[in-house]
């Protein structure tokens, strides 16, 4: 398996995840690759964040980093993004919350990225910022992008978030989601089954949540062998440049 986002170093707004613990943690779940974006720490900089990050994954094959950028800082942001593709950054991750910002006002970002081709990796959920048809707006804003939403587009479901999620991923076939903190296994099924398995990842979004429990969430969902050896570890290894690994049950 390939953990698809985890959020590592000291931060500010919650629990610090240190990037030996997760992998050690994800190795005991038979988790074999990771994809880590930097926290928000107590100097609010995201350069000297990024710069950690890059240098803690170096030479570590299994294992890509994000770069985190804040779109209410206009170009500065997207000239930081393309110092961190040079420096061999996967992707951008963005927080809507954290960050304070309208999923739309990232779209400088997003288009910046997609001229790169790095894959978006945004937090969904976020009342009034980042719900799932604001998303709608951004994919067609940005129709070449690959967006991938955390929490399977929303956020437990609340209100008529799912059939927003659904209609917003009906329509882009370009928004991919994550596993994380999404507790209704039948929209998980369903975005495989029914929808494309291309387009969900697993991701335990640690420390938001707890890696155990979601590797438990997936590997207990009613998928097939192609469909799970996608969701597990093939979209992003495609995705995020992640070697392929096998499907591990433990």
């Amino acid at each position: 398996m390939i953990d698809a986002l985890a959020i590592v170093g000291e931060n500010l707004f919650g629990k610090s995840l240190d990037l030996d613990a997760h992998l050690a943690r994800l190795a005991e779940l038979n988790v074999a690759g990771a994809v880590v974006a930097p926290a928000r720490a107590r100097d609010y900089l995201f350069p000297p964040a990024n710069d950690r990050l890059a240098t803690a994954v170096s030479g570590r094959a299994d294992v890509r980093w994000l770069a985190r950028v804040d779109p209410n800082q206009g170009e500065l942001a997207i000239d930081e993004l393309r110092r961190c593709a040079s420096n061999g950054a996967a992707g951008v991750y963005l927080d809507p919350g954290e960050d304070v910002f309208r999923a739309i006002d990232a779209s400088p970002i997003v288009a910046a990225a997609a001229a790169l081709g790095l894959p978006i990796v945004i937090v969904a959920g976020v009342p009034l910022r980042a719900e799932p048809l604001q998303f709608d707006d951004l994919a067609r804003a940005v129709p070449d992008a690959t967006i991938i939403l955390t929490s399977g587009g929303q956020v437990n479901v609340s209100g008529l978030s799912m059939t927003d999620a659904w209609l917003a991923l009906t329509r882009n076939p370009r928004l991919h989601v994550l596993s994380n903190g999404e507790y209704r296994q039948d929209y998980l099924e369903r975005l495989a089954n029914e929808l494309d398995p291309r387009r969900l990842l697993f991701a335990s979004m640690a420390p938001v949540h707890e890696a155990g429990f979601e590797v438990a969430r997936i590997r207990s969902a009613a998928y097939g062998a192609a469909e799970r050896a996608l969701i597990e570890h093939g979209n992003a290894a495609r995705i995020f440049g992640l070697p392929k690994l096998p499907v591990l049950t433990g």
